[in-house]
């Protein structure tokens, strides 16, 4: 009877132990994945869209940190709401960055002024996307 709880024991812990480590592995995952697109992105910045300009990003824990820089005095500058509602579109439907969501990647986005007072900070993920935006 000890032996046989002994032995349970031992291939419970084993169980837990490879799970443990499977939860390690994607959390690795993520990271890297985090960090690929990161570099991605930083390789072509700055990236300039109108009033918008991307400034920087990095990868923290899985998530893809985007700072932006948003002229509100610009020619065509959009309202704040609407400015994130649009951003929240883009990365809920792009192809690329859905898959990435899909993933467990998640995206943070920072949207400064000009004269660098933080406007917004979103975060984006797969269930974040699965709500209807608001109007």
């Amino acid at each position: 009877m000890k032996k046989r709880l002994s032995w349970l024991a031992i291939a419970a812990l084993t169980v837990l132990a490879g799970c443990s480590s499977t939860g390690e592995d994607e959390r690795r995952k993520l990271e890297l994945l985090a960090q690929s697109r990161a570099s991605v992105i930083s390789s072509g910045l700055p990236i300039e869209q109108g009033p918008l300009s991307i400034m920087k990003a990095s990868a923290s824990k899985g998530v893809v940190e985007i700072m932006m820089l948003y002229n509100t005095d610009a020619k065509g500058a959009l309202s704040l709401d609407q400015l994130l509602r649009n951003s929240m579109n883009y990365y809920c439907t792009d192809r690329e960055v859905k898959a990435n969501l899909d993933l467990g990647l998640a995206y943070r986005i920072m949207i400064r002024n000009t004269r660098g007072q933080l406007m917004i900070d979103q975060m984006v993920t797969q269930q974040y996307c699965s709500q209807p935006l608001p109007n």
